[in-house]
């Protein structure tokens, strides 16, 4: 079975607050993380996740978190025909301050024994957070894709961000599924693979998504099975190819 196929068999209907969006309305970080989403730490500019998870339904919210892109940068790839996500058009783009994100601060909870804390907010470029909410253009229909979607763009460190946003008191809930993609000279200060200090928060805070697209070359995290008899699906720059881990119950 194709991957695709697949989560279309855990498709969801679009967030009421995204159906009913419009463009001047403020980000409401409770309804954003209310829903459903993937997160992909160390995203850069690969679209492979929201196509997979958009076209089949299965998640309409997005978090991509990369310090080695600047927004200028990313805004620039939105706007290149060629570039920004085939079939969608930019409905509004929200810039964020941390305070919209982490609105009651954030404990880290990295540990001595963790590997190079000191360089765990360490950000290569301009820190920044804007939400992009896409709208499918009106020449196509749901077989391409859901009608709306919503992607949080990041620039600070991929592990950092999923302890700040996921990690916190009583703040949101895991998110849906997680990408993991180790490059050996990605300039990451660790892996996100199994055995990383991403595995390492998820399991100290107890906050594990339901599944991990993972890709070949990157060990999934301990607890989760390679769905059976799906396909993998080639993303990435390299096009690389990603299976999806389900966790175990």
């Amino acid at each position: 079975m194709h991957l695709t196929d697949y989560l279309r068999t855990s498709a969801e209907p679009i967030p009421q607050w995204l159906d009913e969006f419009e463009n001047g309305e403020m980000f409401d970080r409770g309804l954003f993380f209310g829903s459903r989403v993937v997160y992909y730490p160390g995203s850069g500019t690969d679209g492979q996740p929201v196509k997979l998870f958009g076209s089949s339904h299965s998640a309409h919210c997005f978090v991509y978190a990369d310090y080695g892109i600047a927004q200028s940068a990313l805004e620039a790839e939105l706007a290149r025909p060629t570039r920004h996500f085939r079939g969608y058009h930019t409905l509004a783009r929200i810039q964020l301050n941390e305070s919209d994100l982490v609105h009651r601060g954030w404990e880290p909870h990295v540990d001595p024994n963790d590997e190079a804390p000191d360089r765990y907010r360490h950000c290569h470029i301009i820190p920044f957070g804007f939400l992009e909410v896409l709208e499918r253009d009106h020449s196509l229909d749901d077989n391409h894709g859901a009608r709306r979607l919503a992607i949080l763009f990041l620039g600070s460190d991929g592990i950092a961000a999923y302890d700040a946003l996921f990690c916190q008191q009583g703040d949101t809930s895991p998110p849906f599924a997680v990408v993991l993609q180790d490059h050996g000279f990605g300039g990451n200060h660790d892996k996100f693979g199994q055995g990383g200090l991403l595995e390492r928060i998820a399991n100290r805070c107890n906050v594990i998504p339901q599944c991990l697209l993972v890709a070949e070359g990157t060990m999934p995290w301990d607890g989760f099975v390679r769905a059976p008899d799906v396909d993998a699906d080639a993303g990435g720059m390299h096009a690389t190819l990603r299976f999806l881990y389900e966790r175990c119950d």
